[in-house]
């Protein structure tokens, strides 16, 4: 079982930023509701939706800490995202998200890619 956990563990950090740019890119699955829920896989983004209104996007920290990220898209709310997703449903971020506590991590999401802050 902890073997899967590590080859898990290394097929999300690679997903999430360690390919190439030209890599993999992600996508969102949409669900109905205002919350996203609290159990994420390492493998998309999952926006929440309801009535047509965007809420919140939801995924794993892309350096590996495995935390989960809920981004609000609400534009009353400060701070607050926003999201454009492409024909093909990859995922653009404004502004760049940046975790001043914990792992500390800094980056923009732009078509679906992880792209590090230097």
């Amino acid at each position: 079982m902890k073997v899967f956990s590590i080859i898990w563990d290394w097929i999300c950090r690679l997903w999430f930023g360690l390919l190439p740019k030209k890599g993999i890119r992600k996508r969102v699955k949409i669900i109905e509701g205002d919350t996203p829920p609290e159990l994420i896989s390492c493998d998309n983004f999952v926006l929440a939706r309801e009535d047509g209104e965007d809420w919140a996007i939801a995924f794993l920290c892309p350096c590996g800490c495995k935390d989960r990220l809920e981004l609000v898209l609400i534009p009353e709310v400060k701070p607050h995202w926003v999201l454009k997703l492409d024909n093909a449903d990859h995922p653009t971020l404004h502004p760049s998200v940046w975790r001043k506590t914990d792992c500390g991590a800094h980056f923009w999401v732009k078509e679906g890619r992880i792209i590090w802050c230097e």
